[in-house]
């Protein structure tokens, strides 16, 4: 029922996919480019949606350990979501990176979608943010 209800709301929307990259171990980055890569073309074939997932190329674009390619990357982001109307917060985590993607989607009016596996992570940083959870599904 939930995923026939997602379809409708995501089908032909454009998608921005929050997911971890950063905030863990150096070892995890790979494995974090690799799960955003697949969320992004799951999502895309499972809902009919066009998806932006940054996070499989920026590592491979910019040193992300570096504060002023750091911040490229961020105005890059923030300059994606500009062209979505959706953000849909993927895997077990959100880290801080994903949590101030979370905070430019707000400003920007994105639609918030969570899964599952993080609906109470995401619901819980909202609150704490003054923010109502009932900006997301």
């Amino acid at each position: 029922m939930i995923d026939l209800m997602l379809k409708r709301i995501l089908s032909a929307q454009v998608v921005y996919i929050c997911a971890p990259l950063r905030d863990c171990l150096d070892s995890e980055v790979i494995e974090n480019q690799r799960c955003a890569k697949r969320y992004a073309t799951d999502v895309m074939e499972f809902y009919e949606c066009k998806t932006i997932a940054p996070q499989p190329y920026l590592p491979e674009m910019l040193d992300l350990d570096d504060p002023r390619q750091y911040g490229l990357s961020l105005r890059f982001r923030e300059e994606l979501m500009g062209l979505c109307t959706v953000i849909l917060v993927c895997g077990e985590a959100l880290t801080p990176e994903m949590q101030q993607e979370l905070l430019l989607a707000i400003g920007k009016g994105l639609l918030i979608v969570t899964q599952p596996e993080n609906a109470a992570l995401v619901h819980a940083f909202l609150l704490s943010r003054g923010l109502s959870p009932e900006v997301g599904l």
